[in-house]
């Protein structure tokens, strides 16, 4: 099969969805992508530069990105493209733990929307991340 640059775009874009599985694993992909493109990622708390430059911040599953490279006349305006990364799943509920029938089970709560008839059909896996708080003094450290 002879590769075109539609299905080099399609096999890029592949690749990307099996490695972004949840909103922050796609904040993290998007980020090295953005910095290989040479953007420079900024921290929320500090003072963030006034010189033009292409720019982000991450907050867990939140990106945003900018360019400031060029010095339009304010009569351009600008133009701002976002989208949604958490939509649609089945998300793990704050006290997850439940048990049916002799099985230990992860109770879920749906989230966005899915088509659910299109995931009965295949394995679902687990992606996100997982927050740990630490447990009182004299015991084992979770964290």
């Amino acid at each position: 099969m002879t590769h075109t640059a539609g299905t080099d775009a399609a096999d890029r874009l592949i690749a990307y969805l099996r490695r972004a599985t949840s909103p922050f694993h796609s904040c993290a992909e998007s980020a090295a992508m953005l910095t290989a493109a040479g953007y420079v990622e900024l921290a929320e708390v500090d003072a963030w530069p006034t010189v033009p430059g292409h720019y982000f911040a991450v907050r867990g599953g939140t990106l945003i990105a900018w360019s400031t490279a060029h010095h339009p006349a304010a009569t351009v305006g600008f133009r701002i493209v976002g989208a949604h990364t958490a939509s649609p799943t089945l998300r793990i509920k704050p006290h997850p733990d439940t048990h049916s029938a002799g099985f230990a089970q992860l109770g879920v709560e749906v989230y966005g929307g899915p088509l659910l008839n299109s995931w009965l059909d295949r394995d679902l896996g687990l992606s996100g991340r997982v927050v740990v708080r630490s447990v009182s003094a004299g015991s084992a450290d979770a964290s």
